[in-house]
């Protein structure tokens, strides 16, 4: 498990990290996601005792880095690519660290066939490409079977192939009970392999919650139905309150209304109480993508700027909810 307490790191008057306060469960892939600049990797980067917090504590398994006996046997990272030295090979880097670390050697072949990586594992690892790269730090992670990983951007550089691999190997990862905290700014990549989501901006934390109440919070899923008599249940539908916007479906199509709240089957009910003649009804679901702009609109370092946010986290039963109603 990873646990930041009000943890803050400022760099001269520049706040990087600011009281961000975070549990990573154990069991299920928490999704990372910010703009640049705020502060993925600096808190990525506290936990394992590459970065000293300026206060507040970063926690794995209930203590800081510096005091686990055998780090490398309890969290394994990729944060850098340009970690290996460029002049080893990916054998000797691996295997210098299982000798650190008391693990056998026949350890290495395992990690090395694990990440795709036996047939060139004798290769200095400065000509490697930027995906062979990112398959020796996930090695690297791996190497001691730790029970927390962090990964920093992980399918950069990766092809199609090593996409699927790695979305892949998060999952088992998770599904075998281990902690697994995971950046990128790949929403589509994302929304297929996190349960949970932490958003930050500016340092700051903005959501806490799972995928799925994120997503419903932050963007527009609804039921777009088409009518040329889209008239009679629009007026029934503002009676009810229910939050409805129109568009036009050209002359023969009739009206467009999207319907925000009921379900398909709730609308095309109501259009048939009503005598309404349908030409078209489907949900439109929303994205991650959209309520990730959503919710960091206003934690961008450059761009249009949008309406402010407020955090969302998760309460005891689960449930997604603002900062505000935490509190009270």
């Amino acid at each position: 498990m990873l646990i930041a307490r009000e943890l803050t790191k400022r760099y001269g008057p520049r706040t990087a990290v600011e009281e961000l306060s975070v549990t990573v469960a154990p069991g299920r892939v928490t999704g990372f996601l910010g703009p640049n600049g705020a502060g993925k990797s600096t808190t990525m980067r506290m936990f394992v005792g590459l970065t000293r917090p300026t206060s507040g504590a970063a926690l794995v398994n209930g203590r800081p880095y510096e005091d686990l006996a055998w780090p490398a046997r309890e969290v394994g990272a990729l944060l850098d690519v340009a970690a290996a030295h460029p002049g080893r090979t990916a054998r000797a880097h691996l295997r210098a660290k299982a000798h650190v670390c008391g693990l056998p050697r026949n350890r290495v072949d395992e990690v090395l066939a694990e990440v795709g990586l036996s047939e060139v594992a004798d290769r200095r690892s400065g000509s490697y490409s930027l995906g062979m790269r990112q398959r020796l730090g996930v090695a690297d992670a791996l190497l001691a079977d730790p029970g927390v990983l962090l990964f920093d951007e992980p399918v950069n550089g990766l092809d199609l192939d090593g996409v699927r691999w790695m979305r892949d190997l998060t999952r088992r990862l998770a599904d075998e009970g281990r902690t697994v905290l995971v950046s990128s700014h790949l929403m589509s990549e994302m929304g297929q392999v996190a349960d949970h989501l932490v958003v930050v901006g500016r340092g700051r934390l903005i959501a806490d919650a799972p995928i799925s109440e994120v997503i419903s919070a932050w963007s527009r899923t609804h039921v777009v139905l088409r009518s040329p008599d889209a008239g009679r249940l629009r007026a029934r539908l503002a009676r009810e309150g229910v939050r409805i916007e129109t568009g036009t479906g050209g002359d023969s199509a009739g009206e467009e209304l999207r319907v925000f709240g009921p379900g398909v089957e709730e609308v095309g009910d109501r259009a048939y109480e009503e005598g309404v003649r349908v030409h078209g009804l489907r949900l439109e679901q929303a994205s991650l993508e959209q309520a990730y702009l959503e919710l960091t609109g206003e934690s961008v370092e450059y761009g249009a700027r949008t309406a402010p946010v407020t955090a969302v986290r998760t309460g005891a039963d689960g449930a997604g909810r603002t900062a505000e109603e935490v509190e009270s």
